[in-house]
Parts: structure tokens; sequence; C-alpha cells
């Protein structure tokens, strides 16, 4: 559930970082020093503020919320009490345009260092068809349809290492080497359509179980969306970044 806001954030800085003329530019957006963290991060906010919903075509952003995710999966673990199989497809983001960024830092001219990104967004809602099957506190659970998961107040907090790849004369690019994903909400709520292939009364006693332990449930797949995230982060990030060099990307 958290993919989005890590590609997010980096997709806000290549935004208020390309180099163009200034009519090639949105009306606000200004061009960024590598290593000048707060104007990255006021132009992340700006661009989140001002484009998220719309993106900004001339500069290859689509629209960021919604967001559209193709698929991602958290596997089971049969050390874990919530021991499932959960994925997602064509899921819906939103949430993302009331973001705030609070951090963003670690971009050196070499890439040398981890680049770290902090964000608070209100609430972040994950709209679409979803697929479980495993146990949950001791308890089966099976089910498929549409699901609806609001995380309140979340802190999101990803690390991205880079290193760079020479391709020529000023054609330096940055090469994802990981990227490791948190987020960390206040509150959930589920809402999973189709459990017990539509029986009621089991589908309402897992409802109030899983609501009830959010707590514990969440903390027990937290490590695996992270995972999974990461990974996807990882993926786009690098068509990003290893399509355009950072000579155009920041003022080196």
């Amino acid at each position: 559930m958290e993919l989005p806001l890590v590609l997010l954030l980096l997709l806000g800085c290549a935004s208020v970082s390309v180099k163009g003329h200034a009519s090639d530019l949105p009306s606000g957006i200004q061009r960024c020093e590598i290593k000048d963290q707060n104007c990255v991060k006021d132009g992340v906010n700006y661009v989140l503020k001002n484009f998220a919903e719309t993106g900004i075509k001339d500069l290859g952003l689509g629209p960021l919320d919604p967001l559209r995710v193709t698929k991602f999966k958290i596997g089971r673990n049969p050390n874990s009490p919530v021991n499932i199989d959960l994925s997602f497809h064509d899921v819906d983001i939103l949430g993302l345009h009331l973001g705030n960024a609070k951090q963003v830092s670690g971009f050196t001219p070499d890439l040398s260092r981890n680049i770290e990104l902090i964000m608070d967004v209100p609430e972040i809602i994950v709209k679409g068809p979803y697929a479980v099957d495993g146990r949950v506190l001791i308890l089966p659970i099976v089910g498929k349809g549409r699901a609806e998961i609001r995380l309140k107040h979340c802190k999101i907090r990803a690390q991205i290492k880079f290193k760079t790849v020479s391709k020529g004369e000023h054609q330096t690019f940055g090469e994802v080497v990981s990227a490791i994903v948190d987020i960390d909400p206040s509150h959930v709520t589920y809402h999973l359509e189709g459990l017990f292939n539509g029986q009621k009364e089991l589908s309402d006693n897992m409802h109030v179980l899983i609501n009830e332990n959010w707590k514990e449930i969440f903390s027990e797949l937290r490590p695996s969306i992270g995972e999974a995230f990461g990974l996807i982060t990882k993926t786009v990030l690098g068509r990003i970044f290893g399509k355009v060099p950072l000579e155009q990307l920041f003022v080196l």
C-alpha cells in the first residue's frame, strides 16, 4: 500500500529538477541545486499540491492521485500469526495530494549517500480487487472481491540507495541499488468484500476481528508490505533514472 508514496516523492524531485527553459515548466516550479534540501522538499510539496491529481504532461509525470498500481503481493509467513497470501491487482491509491514532505535529504552529485524521504499523509486509501487465503490469528480467512483499506495519519519513510553509472561525457545515470520503504499509520480499517464466498455471518465476524486487532495485524504485515513495495519502487525508479542523466535532472 505504500509503494506509490516513495515513487511519487522521487518523481516529484525529478519534476522540480528537470532541466529546461523556464517557459517549458509550469508556473511555480523551479530548478534546484542537487544539495539544496529545502528547495527540493518545497518543490515536492508544490508538485503534490498543484499537480498530483493532474500530472505534468510536458515533464512526463502522470497523475499521482489516484495512482493505479497494476499488482502487488504479500506472501505467507508460517512463523507469523498473520499467515496469508494477499494479492491486489489494478488498485487505486488515493490521498497523496494532501501529503506533506517533511524531509528530502541525501542527494549528492555522485549519489554516494542514501536518499531519505520522510512524508506525512492524513489518509491513504487503497481500493481495488484483492484475493486472500490463509489464517489470521489462528482463524482461517479466504476471499476474493473488492477491498477498501484506509490508513490514517501515515508517516512514510523511505531510503533509496543509488550508484552512478557513466555512459559518456556528461552522461551520468543513477542506478537503483536498493529501496527500503516503511509506513507507520495511527489506525487502519479493512473492508473486504467477498470473504468466505459471501457468507455474511463469517464475513462480519472476520471484519470485527481484523478491525479490532488492526494494530497487531498491520505490525505482522508491515515488513512484507515494505519489502513488496521496495522491490516495485526499485523497478520503477530504475526506469526513470536509467533514462535521464543526472546532468539534466539536477544542477550539479
